[in-house]
């Protein structure tokens, strides 16, 4: 019974002094540092490991990087041509415009001396719309060409004919009143 009584005091106290010493105590030195030496081994390869993986996304940036300069690159070369070819063809408006307003003012010119022509010889009337001229609407002539040219108004013309509208017909006379 004493041996009982041993065996159960004794197992617990054992038990305490691995639980308060820890594992190392029952190390020797050398297998502490043998241990120590892993750990650090184990430290330098995940180091390792880190840097390798580091060292991969940044050939990975840096090829992104290059990558994207030359997309850069030839963004700016496309712009410079567009910017080029754009200053082309503003230049080729402008003076399509300008070709387009001289000609214009031809026709305008040209209308007004037939109109001037016609007044010449056409003799002033005195009809019931009261005093005024008759015209003969000629090819490209327009009321404000007209008007223009007999020193008159598009609203006067239109109201001594009874227009409703712009529209006019080549051939068709119009009374234009003083």
């Amino acid at each position: 019974m004493v041996n009982e009584m041993k065996k159960y005091i004794w197992l617990p106290c054992m038990t305490a002094v691995v639980l308060l010493s820890g594992c190392e105590t029952l190390q020797t030195p050398q297998q502490r540092q043998q241990q120590a030496q892993a750990y650090r081994q184990l430290e330098a390869r995940a180091t390792e490991e880190r840097f390798y993986k580091l060292q991969g996304q940044l050939n990975s940036i840096e090829m992104e990087n290059g990558r994207l300069a030359q997309e850069v690159q030839q963004l700016r070369e496309e712009l410079r041509k567009s910017g080029s070819s754009l200053s082309q063809l503003n230049s080729k408006l402008q003076s399509v415009e300008q070709k387009h307003t001289q000609d214009i003012q031809e026709v305008i010119r040209r209308v007004e001396s037939l109109i001037n022509q016609a007044v010449a010889t056409r003799p002033t009337t005195t009809s019931g719309r009261g005093p005024g001229r008759e015209h003969v609407v000629q090819k490209g002539h327009t009321l404000s060409v007209i008007a223009q040219a007999y020193g008159t108004t598009v609203d006067k013309i239109k109201k001594a004919n009874n227009l409703t509208s712009d529209t006019i017909r080549v051939g068709q006379t119009l009374f234009i009143p003083e």
